[in-house]
Protein backbone atom coordinates (compact mmCIF):
# COMPACT_ATOMS: atom_id res chain seq x y z
CA UNK A 1 0.00 0.00 0.00
CA UNK A 2 2.92 2.38 0.86
CA UNK A 3 4.20 2.04 -2.75
CA UNK A 4 0.87 2.64 -4.28
CA UNK A 5 0.77 6.06 -2.18
CA UNK A 6 4.45 7.13 -3.13
CA UNK A 7 3.73 6.65 -6.84
CA UNK A 8 0.23 8.34 -6.86
CA UNK A 9 2.51 11.43 -5.66
CA UNK A 10 5.26 10.80 -7.86
CA UNK A 11 2.50 10.85 -11.15
CA UNK A 12 0.94 13.84 -9.29
CA UNK A 13 4.31 15.73 -9.85
CA UNK A 14 5.22 15.05 -13.03
CA UNK A 15 5.41 17.85 -15.55
CA UNK A 16 2.40 18.48 -17.36
CA UNK A 17 4.37 17.46 -20.39
CA UNK A 18 4.32 13.49 -19.65
CA UNK A 19 0.34 13.55 -20.09
CA UNK A 20 -1.00 11.19 -22.59
CA UNK A 21 -1.65 12.53 -26.19
CA UNK A 22 0.88 15.77 -25.32
CA UNK A 23 3.14 16.97 -27.49
CA UNK A 24 6.11 18.56 -25.71
CA UNK A 25 9.39 20.21 -28.21
CA UNK A 26 12.70 20.04 -26.72
CA UNK A 27 13.77 23.61 -26.07
CA UNK A 28 17.23 22.84 -27.85
CA UNK A 29 15.45 21.22 -30.70
CA UNK A 30 13.78 24.63 -31.56
CA UNK A 31 15.69 26.20 -34.87
CA UNK A 32 13.12 29.31 -34.98
CA UNK A 33 10.03 30.40 -34.35
CA UNK A 34 7.57 31.97 -37.48
CA UNK A 35 4.35 34.30 -36.25
CA UNK A 36 1.66 33.30 -39.03
CA UNK A 37 -0.90 35.35 -37.53
CA UNK A 38 -2.41 36.43 -34.20
CA UNK A 39 -3.08 32.67 -33.03
CA UNK A 40 -0.55 31.03 -34.86
CA UNK A 41 2.95 29.82 -34.32
CA UNK A 42 4.89 28.00 -36.71
CA UNK A 43 8.20 26.05 -34.33
CA UNK A 44 11.10 24.72 -37.02
CA UNK A 45 12.80 22.26 -35.86
CA UNK A 46 16.77 21.95 -36.32
CA UNK A 47 15.71 18.25 -37.87
CA UNK A 48 13.81 20.44 -40.22
CA UNK A 49 10.38 19.41 -39.30
CA UNK A 50 8.11 21.77 -38.50
CA UNK A 51 4.89 21.89 -36.12
CA UNK A 52 1.74 24.30 -35.92
CA UNK A 53 0.51 25.85 -33.09
CA UNK A 54 -3.19 27.58 -32.92
CA UNK A 55 -3.82 29.53 -29.69
CA UNK A 56 -6.81 28.73 -28.35
CA UNK A 57 -7.70 32.40 -28.67
CA UNK A 58 -6.45 35.74 -30.77
CA UNK A 59 -3.31 36.61 -28.83
CA UNK A 60 -3.39 40.49 -29.31
CA UNK A 61 -0.27 42.11 -31.17
CA UNK A 62 1.71 38.68 -31.55
CA UNK A 63 1.96 39.38 -35.35
CA UNK A 64 2.25 43.19 -34.86
CA UNK A 65 5.46 42.28 -32.47
CA UNK A 66 6.70 39.26 -34.58
CA UNK A 67 8.04 38.07 -31.25
CA UNK A 68 7.09 36.54 -28.03
CA UNK A 69 9.15 35.32 -25.17
CA UNK A 70 8.45 32.00 -22.58
CA UNK A 71 9.71 30.69 -19.52
CA UNK A 72 9.56 27.28 -18.42
CA UNK A 73 11.51 25.07 -16.04
CA UNK A 74 11.72 21.41 -17.99
CA UNK A 75 13.40 22.28 -20.95
CA UNK A 76 10.55 21.62 -22.96
CA UNK A 77 7.53 23.66 -24.58
CA UNK A 78 4.62 21.35 -24.23
CA UNK A 79 1.08 21.44 -25.79
CA UNK A 80 -1.81 23.56 -24.15
CA UNK A 81 0.04 24.22 -20.80
CA UNK A 82 2.87 26.54 -21.66
CA UNK A 83 2.46 30.38 -21.74
CA UNK A 84 3.83 33.05 -24.20
CA UNK A 85 4.27 36.89 -23.28
CA UNK A 86 4.56 39.06 -26.67
CA UNK A 87 7.70 41.36 -26.95
CA UNK A 88 7.08 45.15 -25.75
CA UNK A 89 3.63 44.56 -24.74
CA UNK A 90 3.71 42.18 -22.29
CA UNK A 91 0.43 40.35 -23.67
CA UNK A 92 0.43 37.03 -22.34
CA UNK A 93 -1.29 33.93 -24.07
CA UNK A 94 -1.98 29.94 -24.06
CA UNK A 95 -0.29 28.03 -26.17
CA UNK A 96 -2.70 25.21 -27.97
CA UNK A 97 -1.95 21.94 -29.99
CA UNK A 98 1.34 21.43 -31.42
CA UNK A 99 0.61 19.68 -34.89
CA UNK A 100 3.65 18.25 -36.88
CA UNK A 101 3.55 19.65 -40.76
CA UNK A 102 4.04 16.91 -43.20
CA UNK A 103 7.18 17.90 -44.96
CA UNK A 104 7.40 19.58 -48.16
CA UNK A 105 8.63 17.14 -51.22
CA UNK A 106 12.11 18.33 -52.77
CA UNK A 107 11.41 19.05 -56.34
Amino acid sequence: MRHFAVLGLLALAAPPCFAEGMVCLQLSSIDHTQVVDDRTILFHMRDRTTYRNVLPATCAGLKFEDGFSYATSINQLCSNVEIIRVLRRGTTCGLGAFEKLDAKPNG
